[in-house]
């Protein structure tokens, strides 16, 4: 079955529907059968799909992954299955997408403009450097004038840009060479030993393991897993490469002895707080509520670190452009004055 692909908007809306008609007490057949019948088009075609699938006996992942969602709501259908809470599971993952498309739109009304200044900019510079700065360098040989030295200044600023520009597309594409053919090859442990190793991903993803390894294992542990059994689920599963990976560290390591806080604290690949949340959680007999409350907080701190990022970016790129167009006003300017003060 080949249909149009359901944007994140789409996905978004049908699982936020999903989760409020469960919540109602619909059964996941009935709020399918309630969506179905107010859809259009190839919207409508999938959701039949979707109730044929089930009615075959599939599960509901099985149909979405079909339908290629986004494997983030793929993932926690998943864990979904494991736990039993359908109806918190979709709720939380709609608004982990609502909140991914929320940032992703910000990020393209801050930089839209400023790529567009860029590319204007860059045109201009090519104009300058190749056509306009040449004819002046032959007025001014033609009429004996010594080249200053701000305009040899420029000259050099413009050739630097050129080459910069040139070094940036070499370092892109043996970056692309790099991933494709040796990054891809090595194991998701090696890969994530590299990754960490950069500040601004290493952020990132430690906040991001951090916040769905505690929102999943506390969703486990409320269903009534025990955190042996919840890490199981991690290992069984090939959807994240990177949790089977950890699902089965963290199993061997328990099996050896250790303790599931010392465990991760050793790893590297989280925030410093989780070992402690787990500790704590531990203590007190409220892992499941622990690990849930601290994943929203740190959900939150991926939040404001995205905004602050692109709150970064969107200046430094203003300043970039203001200083070259300042240096082909003055490249310009500049010959005029001094064929000026020769005549």
């Amino acid at each position: 079955m080949k249909n149009k692909k359901w944007t994140l908007k789409d996905q978004t809306m049908i699982l936020n529907r999903l989760s409020s008609l469960l919540d109602k007490g619909y059964t996941l057949n009935e709020a399918l059968n309630f969506i179905y019948l107010n859809e259009h088009g190839y919207k409508k075609a999938d959701l039949s799909h979707c109730l044929k699938q089930l009615s075959s006996g599939n599960t509901f992942r099985s149909a979405l992954s079909q339908l290629h969602f986004h494997r983030d709501v793929i993932s926690y259908l998943y864990f979904a299955e494991q736990h039993g809470d359908l109806e918190f599971s979709l709720r939380e993952c709609s608004d982990i997408l609502q909140k991914k498309i929320t940032q992703l739109d910000k990020l393209g009304k801050l930089l839209r403009y400023p790529i567009f200044l860029l590319f204007t900019v860059g045109i201009i510079l090519s104009i300058v450097h190749f056509f306009i700065s040449p004819q002046f360098d032959q007025m001014y040989q033609s009429m004996n004038i010594e080249t200053s030295f701000f305009s040899i200044f420029l000259v050099v600023t413009f050739s630097t840009l050129k080459w910069s520009g040139f070094l940036v597309a070499g370092l892109f594409i043996a970056l692309l060479g790099y991933y494709f053919f040796i990054f891809r090859k090595k194991t998701i442990e090696k890969q994530m030993l590299i990754l960490i190793k950069i500040p601004i991903i290493k952020r990132l993803f430690m906040i991001l393991h951090s916040y769905f390894f505690s929102l999943q294992l506390s969703n486990l542990l409320k269903g009534g897993m025990s955190t042996f059994e919840s890490l199981k689920v991690f290992q069984n599963q090939d959807l994240l490469p990177f949790f089977k990976v950890e699902g089965t560290h963290l199993i061997n390591r328990l099996s050896a002895g250790e303790q599931l806080h010392t465990i991760i604290e050793k790893r590297g690949f989280y925030e410093k707080e989780l070992p402690l949340v787990i500790l704590h959680g531990q203590a007190n007999g409220q892992l499941s509520r622990e690990l849930y409350t601290y994943s929203q907080l740190i959900i939150e701190k991926l939040e404001q670190t995205i905004i602050k990022i692109i709150t970064f970016i969107q200046p430094a790129i203003y300043g970039f452009v203001g200083v070259i167009v300042l240096l082909v006003y003055l490249s310009m300017l500049l010959p005029m004055y001094k064929m000026m003060e020769n005549l």
